[in-house]
């Protein structure tokens, strides 16, 4: 099973070959995580050039809190990469398990682990959008491509949500989480704006 391969030890190569072959993951879950952890990683490279450049001492130990955060924000798309993996194959098994319950439980994390990559994907876009004004006006591009990815490596995720919350039984808590997503996608959109067409005087 693909949900076994660790990625991240294999050639590039390897993936793209999986993710074009007939086969359930990686899909698009998994493409998800992983452009919210390249946006994650180009953040990164943008405060790497920016630091010793003549910043106040609060806006050093600003990129270097940011640096971490983002360091996290990139081992946890990648985490969530393999959980996407293993929840999409969870599902496809429960389908002829036949076990009680097993059908709806796994439909649930088939819901979750998208879910928090939107959550995650906000959270660096919110970032992003905080560090527009620390980072040296040339890598400023660089940024925007950040966001860009970041944003949508939400919407990527949204559309699985999307499908697998048609399946829930339950109708209420469909709803619940299907307006939970508009509003974390209509913050990520702000974000990614304010980034992107974020021009310094």
């Amino acid at each position: 099973m693909n949900a076994d391969k660790d990625y991240l030890r294999l050639p590039m190569r390897e993936f793209l070959a999986d993710l074009a072959a007939r086969a359930a993951t990686p899909g698009g879950g998994t493409v998800a995580a992983l452009v919210g952890a390249i946006a994650a990683a180009q953040a990164r490279m943008v405060i790497e050039y920016s630091l010793g450049k003549g910043a106040s001492a609060q806006q050093e130990a600003r990129l270097a809190e940011l640096l971490e955060e983002f360091k996290r924000a990139t081992d946890m798309f990648t985490q969530l990469m393999r959980e996407d993996m293993a929840a999409y194959e969870r599902f496809a098994a429960s389908r002829k398990s036949g076990q009680p319950g097993e059908k709806e439980r796994a439909l649930a994390m088939a819901v979750t682990v998208p879910m928090e990559i939107v959550v995650l994907g906000g959270a660096v876009l919110a970032r992003l959008d905080e560090l527009k004004t620390l980072v040296n006006p040339s890598l400023l591009g660089d940024l925007r491509v950040a966001a860009l990815l970041s944003h949508g490596s939400a919407r990527a995720a949204s559309v699985t949500i999307g499908v697998n919350l048609e399946g829930l039984p339950d109708r209420n808590e469909a709803e619940r989480l299907a307006n939970r997503l508009d509003i974390l996608l209509g913050r990520a959109g702000r974000h990614r704006s304010a980034v992107v067409h974020y021009h310094p005087l």
